[in-house]
């Protein structure tokens, strides 16, 4: 696929503008819809419709900055609640006292604020607005009160709440009583 690979590495931050971009394999354009070569013989679907170059461009983007690998974090974060063992099949844990974010194990955090900190520098500010409220509404699927917010400032998630997790969706919460133990 056509891409503008000077452009796109003009809206990567410098420490990234050099990974390799090429994420587009099996897709090709046809004008300005972006098609994927369908698998085994079938059908090529439709990716994406660009309503004009521009917008094929900020697509494009978008794309590169899903596909670019996440450096290590500098800190780690800290969890609220780790598993310490088992009694009877029931996990029992241990709490921080100090911690980031008071959400077990949620993988998509560090992964979706190094995808909108990519955005941030590259994008619109519209642009970018849009996505991050794409994406609170993404961390705030399974809760019935909204949990998390993002705080433009510091270019991460916050907890805006005390609210947990929608039973049944098969994310670990620390049970009434389960918690055994605290450390700083």
């Amino acid at each position: 696929m056509r891409i503008d690979e000077k452009w796109i590495r003009d809206h990567l931050p410098k420490e990234l503008s050099e990974q390799p971009i090429d994420c587009f394999y099996g897709e090709y354009l046809d004008g300005l819809t972006v098609m994927q070569e369908g698998e085994r013989g079938g059908d090529d679907y439709v990716i994406y419709r660009a309503e004009n170059e521009e917008n094929l461009r900020w697509w494009q983007l978008e794309q590169v900055c899903r596909f670019i690998e996440e450096p290590e974090p500098s800190v780690p974060k800290v969890w609220r609640y780790y598993r310490h063992h088992a009694e009877d099949g029931i996990w029992l844990y241990i709490e921080h006292r100090n911690y980031d974010y008071n959400a077990i194990e949620d993988s998509r955090l560090y992964g979706i604020e190094f995808f909108l900190r990519l955005l941030h520098y590259g994008f619109p500010p519209d642009r970018w607005e849009e996505k991050v409220q794409e994406h609170i509404r993404l961390m705030n699927y399974w809760y019935r009160e909204p949990h998390w917010d993002y705080d433009r400032e510091t270019l991460c998630f916050i907890e805006i709440s005390d609210s947990r997790e929608n039973d049944g969706d098969g994310v670990e919460e620390p049970r009434e009583g389960s918690v055994i133990g605290t450390v700083d």
